[in-house]
């Protein structure tokens, strides 16, 4: 339906829109959330200022519309940026009262406000790549998720917010570290997309957008809603060193759990899903998502960092970490990308996150007092079975090629993935009995999939009874 060029002229638009709402975006839910009692007029507050930073945003977009497109060599630009940015000025109308999902840690709430949103957005996307064939059906898609998410957040949340700035300095001392912890990340996010886009065009820019947000899948999609729920449930135990200790370390064991075997998967696995998934025209990204997988992994970990440090009310930790990163990866942007062309670039985006891992780490023991060995007693059983499943996974699939037909890259997707599952599982459940069976994130973890499995069953069983 649509082709690498199609993706690659909207990640245009979006380095540019994506860096300056990146760059405005003060975090003013987080400030609710950590803040122990707000009150209705720190909700209006941060309603408000929302609004005008959206507008602001909007202008700014429109106003940088002609010279992205000028700075790329693509008119297209120009109309793709004045839609998008209607869309953002739109979404700064957001009912901030969903805000209290996260407060009150109703996460049911929370994923179908946001799946909802998602839903609704993948599927007009779908419905107009099919009857445009255009770049524009990604455009009609983003504006109408936007759109669909100002809609359903004043449905789903009876909260009604009003115009006041009555709060603002109160938002502002705390936001302030947050709008530099953002500043950086979008610089981290987008600065690789002006190096691809201006040296390989769009062509090359779709796959590398493509292959990111694949590769960033296990990221995204799993640990993401995590830490979404961890910064509030890590602001009640900021009181609690102790607990907050325990509940940190436990946290990072879980995540590593399902984050890191995912990760090593998708990277092993990248030729087959890319053949499967995208068509053999997407080749390019296949090499993109080997590499960035990995910095995925790392992305996931250091998050739950982040959250820890927000909820602790010290947000300038995580904006030093990413200040570092960004000084990291500029310089090696420019120097890997002239030697190698598009993989030094991905290179340089995981050498980058694994220099912030090394700078978040001191960082975190030191805040909460958390012995080295304490924290890797929970990690080494995840890791080593990792490792098992990827020596297991590669040796079976070495065979694999670009141009092979598409029946054989299904079957050695499907192989490897049950092959990495059963693997994966199989020396974790062993290095866990040898442990003695203690109650850690795999017990949690397992428990809540048995629940969850449980609860499906029935569900089905009265849904057939009916």
């Amino acid at each position: 339906m649509l082709l690498p060029a199609d993706f690659g002229l909207v990640a245009m638009a979006m380095s540019i829109i994506g860096l300056i709402e990146l760059a405005t975006a003060f975090s003013f839910e987080i400030a609710l959330i950590q803040k122990a009692n707000p009150d209705r007029v720190h909700y209006n507050t941060a309603f408000t200022l929302n609004v005008l930073l959206a507008a602001g945003g909007a202008v700014l977009t429109i106003g940088l519309a002609n010279p992205a497109a000028g700075f790329y060599g693509e008119p297209r630009l120009v109309p793709v940026m004045l839609a998008i940015g209607a869309a953002w000025l739109i979404s700064g109308f957001e009912n901030i009262g969903t805000v209290n999902f996260r407060r009150n840690m109703d996460f049911g709430s929370e994923f179908r406000f946001l799946a909802y949103k998602r839903v609704i957005s993948f599927g007009v996307t779908i419905v107009a790549a099919l009857m445009l064939r255009s770049y524009w059906a990604l455009v009609i898609g983003m504006v109408t998720g936007r759109t669909a998410g100002v809609i359903l957040s004043y449905l789903v949340e009876p909260f009604r917010p009003r115009l006041s700035l009555a709060a603002s300095r109160q938002l502002f001392s705390f936001s302030g570290w947050m709008l530099v912890t953002n500043i950086a990340g979008a610089v981290i996010s987008k600065i690789p997309l002006f190096f691809v886009g201006r040296m390989f065009g769009a062509q090359t820019l779709g796959a590398y957008t493509v292959g990111a947000e694949i590769a960033q899948l296990a990221h995204t999609e799993l640990v993401a809603p995590i830490n979404r729920a961890m910064i509030p449930g890590y602001s009640r135990l900021a009181d609690d060193l102790d607990a907050f200790r325990r509940t940190c370390i436990d946290a990072a064991a879980g995540i590593l759990i399902l984050v890191l075997p995912a990760s090593v998967g998708i990277a092993i696995l990248a030729g087959p899903i890319v053949r499967v998934l995208l068509g053999e025209q997407w080749n390019e990204a296949v090499p993109v998502i080997q590499v960035l997988a990995f910095s995925g992994a790392v992305n996931a970990i250091v998050s739950n960092n982040h959250a820890a440090y927000v909820a602790l009310g010290r947000p300038y930790l995580s904006a030093v970490i990413l200040l570092a990163r960004v000084a990291v990866l500029i310089p090696l942007l420019f120097l890997l990308s002239m030697q190698f062309g598009l993989l030094g670039i991905v290179y340089a985006e995981f050498i980058a996150a694994a220099a912030s891992l090394v700078i978040s780490y001191p960082l975190l023991f030191r805040q909460l007092r958390i012995p080295v060995l304490a924290y890797l007693r929970g990690l080494w059983r995840t890791m080593l079975a990792t490792a098992v499943m990827g020596v297991l996974v590669h040796l079976l699939l070495q065979s694999f090629e670009s141009d092979q037909g598409l029946a054989t890259a299904i079957r050695d997707m499907i192989t490897g993935v049950a092959v990495g599952v059963v693997t994966y599982c199989l020396v974790l459940w062993a290095l866990w009995r040898l442990s003695r069976r203690p109650e850690t994130a795999e017990v949690a973890l397992a428990r809540y999939g048995i629940s969850a499995w449980r609860s499906f069953m029935n569900r089905l069983s009265i849904s057939r009874q009916n």
